[in-house]
């Protein structure tokens, strides 16, 4: 268990992929006797030590693209050198575009570097001038190629990254909440767990784009361990009700002090429910499923025992304020939330 626990790690899947995929570039490139396979292993480096598939894909990409546009120039400025042009005055004419090129879009500079090698390094031996660009061309073709690959057999499961952001979320959501509940003008302390938040949603979308990518070679079943997809906007409509709940507050500033002995107490106990579901919820959406049906069966517990203070809460206050509307609706989003991850593991 432990064994297999560590072999799962994303930093030793990086160190495994980085690994095979130089291995992979190097023995391409010297089975098809490339004069200057390291450019292949350079380029394999560049494109399997990005921290995602997505930028992976889009890194390799822009070194294909970039190789090609300065191996094509390089060409036609080696045509030139070759009717008797300068090399200097050749470098310094197409390098004019590649710059500009590179200038528009910083991730196809490999032309320049491309452009420098074709024109200005002396091709060795007697073959043809033109053998150089072409050369340069399959040696990133290969290292790209080898990257890439093994970047779509070994992922690294963004899955379970989103599952992480998506508890985090919800915590900072409970904390949220629990504060604009206890302490409704503390504005900094809402702002920073607002922000908050808004981070780890941001980084769940990512999360999110990665493992579309990456489950072309490892498919999703739907499940609880794969139920971010179906949580992603309830996430964020949680988060949107979050912020009512202080806008309510904000909007009506005699409220609190409006609210009797009563209401406060019942208000403090809906927000130590809040707390409570929110990290029986989070223990749902984390990456950690081994104790999955437990983690449902407290979260459904503990939601049962918000919406009942959070009734009777309502019940205490008066009836023509809009906060009983907005804790109405986060029980709401508490409940779907948990509902959908029921839901789909029935169905897997």
């Amino acid at each position: 268990m432990l064994t297999k626990k560590l072999t799962s790690t994303p930093e030793l899947r990086r160190f495994a992929r980085t690994l095979i995929s130089c291995l992979l570039s190097y023995a391409v490139a010297r089975l098809a006797t490339l004069p200057e396979l390291y450019w292949a292993v350079i380029t394999t480096l560049v494109v399997v030590t990005q921290p995602s598939l997505n930028q992976a894909l889009n890194t390799g990409r822009d070194q294909i693209v970039g190789a090609v546009i300065g191996g094509l120039i390089g060409m036609a400025g080696l045509f030139a050198i070759v009717r008797g042009a300068q090399p200097l005055i050749v470098f310094a004419i197409a390098l004019l575009p590649l710059a500009a090129l590179a200038a528009w879009r910083p991730t196809l500079r490999l032309a320049c570097v491309t452009l420098v090698v074709v024109v200005l390094i002396p091709a060795s031996g007697l073959g043809s001038p033109y053998e150089r660009p072409i050369d340069r061309v399959l040696e990133i073709l290969i290292g790209a190629g080898s990257a890439l690959l093994v970047a779509f057999l070994m992922p690294n499961r963004a899955i379970t990254m989103a599952h992480d952001r998506a508890s985090e979320i919800v915590l900072a959501l409970g904390e949220l909440i629990t504060l604009t509940l206890r302490k409704p003008g503390d504005v900094d302390g809402a702002e920073l767990l607002h922000r908050r938040s808004a981070a780890a949603e941001h980084a769940l979308d990512e999360a999110i784009t990665e493992a579309g990518r990456e489950h072309i070679i490892v498919p999703v079943k739907p499940t609880r361990g794969n139920v971010i997809d179906k949580v992603a906007p309830m996430l964020t409509r949680l988060h949107r009700d979050a912020l009512f709940l202080g806008q309510a507050f904000a909007g009506d500033p005699q409220l609190a002090g409006r609210l009797s002995a009563a209401n406060r107490d019942a208000l403090n106990v809906t927000a130590d429910a809040f707390a409570e579901s929110a990290k029986t919820l989070a223990a749902t959406l984390d990456a950690d499923h081994s104790d999955q049906d437990e983690n449902v069966r407290l979260a459904r517990a503990s939601f049962e025992r918000l919406r009942a203070a959070s009734n009777n809460a309502c019940e205490t206050m008066e009836k023509n304020t809009v906060l009983p509307f907005v804790l109405n609706l986060l029980v709401q989003d508490f409940g779907d939330l948990i509902a959908t991850v029921e839901v789909l593991d029935k169905r897997g």
